[in-house]
């Protein structure tokens, strides 16, 4: 952001006569001195997401509902743990919040965006791998604010950026490691809403699918 910045302003400064004078006030970590890293954690998560809840269906279809959670569950906090222990302080400094608190969100991130594949898939069958990839991975990422503050967006892509999981995540773990945990409440709370509506939707068609086979 301070290369933006600076590289917008200086050829105005030039032409009036003044200097530019830049003062960093929040500075990025030792460890990632672009500020690229929760880019980086952010679409990692995503991607390993969306191929985790892909091919467990694609594995094991018939996996009892229970289990299916379970594996998603171990899956998350796995994820979680490690984008803690690489990007922490632990391992390159590059996102210097606390252990737990980042472990934290990413796994809440992981289950949100797992769990959400799954229910597109129960939904809508092979297009709704389809159809996640563009809600989740698309616009997801691209209204996250990873790369383009989301101020500069368009405004109708707005709302999308305070609902998907990717962007809250993102925002989450921007205040949990530089802004004083701004948006890390509502990027919580919106994540377990995700979480607890995509678990309810599987439920509802695995329940369905196994009163079908009963009373066939």
């Amino acid at each position: 952001m301070t290369s933006t910045v600076t590289g917008a302003f200086s050829a105005v400064v030039q032409a009036s006569g003044d200097r530019l004078t830049v003062r960093d006030v929040v500075p990025a970590s030792a460890g990632d001195t672009r500020g690229m890293s929760v880019f980086y954690a952010g679409f990692g998560v995503v991607l390993a997401g969306f191929l985790f809840g892909m091919m467990t269906y694609q594995m094991a279809p018939q996996l009892e509902y229970r289990w299916r959670l379970a594996s998603l569950a171990a899956f998350s906090v796995l994820a979680g743990v490690l984008v803690a222990v690489m990007a922490g302080s632990l391992g390159f400094s590059a996102l210097p919040g606390p252990f737990l608190g980042i472990a934290g969100v990413i796994a809440l991130m992981a289950a949100a965006i797992g769990s959400a594949i799954m229910a597109f898939m129960r939904l809508f069958g092979r297009a709704g791998m389809s159809l996640a990839a563009v809600a989740l991975l698309t616009f997801g990422n691209s209204t996250s604010g990873c790369t383009l503050p989301t101020a500069y967006l368009p405004e109708w892509l707005h709302p999308l950026s305070e609902i998907l999981p990717v962007g809250v995540g993102v925002r989450a773990i921007q205040g949990l490691s530089h802004f004083n945990n701004d948006g890390l409440t509502a990027g919580i709370g919106i994540l377990v809403a995700w979480i607890l509506i995509t678990a309810a939707t599987i439920y509802w068609r695995d329940a369905r699918a196994q009163r079908r086979e009963a009373a066939a």
